[in-house]
């Protein structure tokens, strides 16, 4: 059994690769300077990323802070509010009342007794 090797092939994108980039690219030594220049890079990578997301928590925090802030003046509206309508409510409040004061006073109340109690004018 004969077998055919093509090689031409493999050689030829390999010196494809050649071609493309120069030689001096793949042949590159780690020296110790690019080494640390590496290393302040990656730092400041992860630096950059932990100021993003403190940047957002922060954001996200003072929204927070500013809804809880207009919550509470909400709350203080609601409670000044329901004071007024329980001052409103209250038994002098509606004695003193103009509605209350050109309304007449029956002369005589007749209670009937039935299923129900009414109270009749008579």
């Amino acid at each position: 059994m004969s077998q055919l090797v093509l090689e031409n092939g493999a050689h030829y994108r390999k010196s494809l690769l050649k071609r493309l980039v120069p030689v001096n690219f793949l042949n590159f030594a780690y020296s110790p300077y690019f080494l640390i220049v590496s290393l302040v890079v990656f730092v400041c990578l992860i630096t950059l990323v932990t100021l993003i997301s403190s940047t957002n928590e922060v954001t996200k925090g003072y929204m927070l802070n500013k809804l809880d802030a207009e919550q509470q003046a909400l709350v203080r509206e609601r409670q000044m509010k329901e004071m007024q309508l329980s001052k409103v409510r209250s038994l002098d409040s509606i004695k003193n009342s103009s509605k209350v004061a050109s309304m007449k006073r029956p002369s005589a109340l007749v209670y009937v007794h039935g299923e129900n109690v009414l109270v009749s004018n008579w």
